[in-house]
Order: C-alpha cells, then structure tokens, then sequence
C-alpha cells in the first residue's frame, strides 16, 4: 500500500513537474519575444513582465514536489555527512515533518488567499487586468502538491524508508512497480 501512494505521489510530482517546464519554455518565449521587440522594433510588449512574473511563481512551486522526490533541493550536508546511517534517517524524517508542517500552513493561507480573490475578482492592476484567481490557483496547486509529496516522503520514512533508495528520474519508462517484500 505505501510503495503504492509513493507511486501516485511520484506520478502527480512528474505531471506538476512537466506542467513547471511548460511554463518555463513559455517565459522562454516570452523573454526572448521581448528582447526582439524591444531592440528589432523598438517598443516592449509590456504584458510580458507581468505574465513572465506569474510563469516564474507557477514554476517554483510546481517543480518543487519534483524537486522534493529526486534529492535535488538544497541541503546542509554538515550534519548528514557526520552521522550514522539511521542518525541520517532521523533527521530526514525531523527535516520532512517540519517542511510539512510549515507547507500544510502555506497551503491553507494561500487557498484562503484563493477564495478571497475568487470571492472579490481581484485583476492585476496591469492594463491587461488579467483575473488574479487563475495565476494564484495554479501556484495553490502547486503547493498543495509540494504539501502531499512532503506527507508521503513522512510516511514512507516511517514505514518503508528502502522505497526512497530509487529515484524516479533513474527509472525507465517500463519499469515494473515498485516493490520491497513485506510493503505492498
């Protein structure tokens, strides 16, 4: 059952993480759409910083999960390369329990923040006046899936920590389920 929700969770960090790089090759474009405009033609197209702000949010939170699961945020190595094995463990499980306190809070405010822009249809004060709820949902979501990768990666830690060992940028497109005797 766990390597199973270990697996849901690895499928929904990839599909936030191919959404994040989505946005990336966008504000790409939209970037260098803005450079050619400015020095080809000689005027900007002003909505591109705003979108290009909203893209930057959306990819920091929608790649985080991804982040999370293959080992790639950053971390105080000090600690980790000076204790045993399980010493390592404990503070792992120590350093996710926080995160998904801190993330289960950041995940409520911004749903909160959410409702309360859907509620009054907020606009950026931009001339394009582009509906807030649409940037702040996507990055709500992105949260909210950071939020469930930090639960899982807990729970997993607590009850199968041999399920972390393989990474699931490692694997193969057709690789078989993940299994360990006696966690199913």
């Amino acid at each position: 059952m766990i390597s199973r929700l270990l697996r849901y969770s690895d499928r929904l960090a990839w599909a936030s993480a191919a959404l994040a790089a989505l946005a990336m090759a966008l504000l790409f474009i939209l970037m260098l759409s803005e450079i050619v405009s400015r020095n080809l033609l000689g005027f900007s197209l002003g909505f591109t910083w705003e979108i290009s702000g909203y893209l930057l949010g959306l990819i920091i939170f929608m790649a985080s999960s991804w982040s999370l699961r293959n080992e790639k945020h950053i971390r105080i190595t000090l600690l980790r390369e000076n204790l045993p094995a399980g010493g390592v463990r404990w503070l792992d499980l120590l350093a996710t329990l926080l995160g998904a306190v801190i993330a289960v809070f950041f995940s409520a405010a911004f749903i909160g923040f959410c409702l309360q822009t859907w509620q009054s249809g907020t606009v950026s004060s931009t001339p394009q006046q582009i509906p807030l709820i649409y940037p702040r949902l996507l990055m709500a979501m992105g949260l909210m899936i950071f939020t469930a990768t930090l639960i899982v990666r807990g729970l997993v830690l607590v009850l199968a920590p041999t399920l972390l060992d393989e990474l699931p940028d490692k694997m193969p497109d057709n690789a078989p389920a993940r299994t360990t005797e006696g966690v199913s």
